[in-house]
């Protein structure tokens, strides 16, 4: 029997709409049939929908999500902030 292959890295990720908040409201709204994601945090106005959410899962579940949502939701690694003199 072939060994398995380990488990994808888990990351984190930015998501933004890339022209309507409210597809990113869509997006989010399916995310809770997709078991390899975990929303981490929703980012945008207290009386409005989110514009940018957090979220954790590998890098292939990442590409299938890019190419289902044909370019309507942008996707990118989070990057750790730095302070730089």
């Amino acid at each position: 029997m072939p060994a398995s292959l380990p488990p994808a890295p888990i990351g984190r990720y930015i998501v933004r709409a890339a022209r309507d908040d409210n597809e990113l409201v869509r997006f989010l709204a399916t995310l809770g049939a997709e078991p390899g994601v975990q929303v981490v945090d929703l980012i945008g106005p207290s009386s409005g929908p989110p514009h940018t959410a957090v979220v954790e899962t590998d890098a292939p579940t990442v590409e299938r999500l890019r190419q289902q949502t044909l370019d309507q939701i942008t996707i990118e690694p989070d990057q750790p902030l730095s302070l730089s003199d």
